[in-house]
């Protein structure tokens, strides 16, 4: 459940950065047009990482709002 809802959250944060990317490029591109582009591939790749610790921040903060504790262990495979 905390997985999914982490997944849902970056999702939806990384949208957010992407449209907010694709604006500041647009306007790069009304004062330089030859770094339009490059500007657009540069925020669109770091959009990936810089959405991430706000989803991570907002998914902990729904999780404990909605009064469960965070898992903070990886549940993959039995503990040795």
């Amino acid at each position: 459940m905390q997985a999914l809802t982490l997944m849902i959250v970056y999702v939806l944060t990384l949208v957010t950065t992407q449209f907010g990317g694709f604006l500041l490029s647009r306007l790069v591109d009304y004062q330089f047009p030859g770094f339009s582009m490059m500007t657009f591939l540069i925020l669109y790749l770091a959009a990936f990482g810089i959405a991430w610790l706000p989803a991570v921040w907002m998914t902990e903060w729904l999780i404990r709002r909605m009064g469960y504790v965070v898992e903070t262990q990886q549940s993959g495979r039995a503990p040795a």
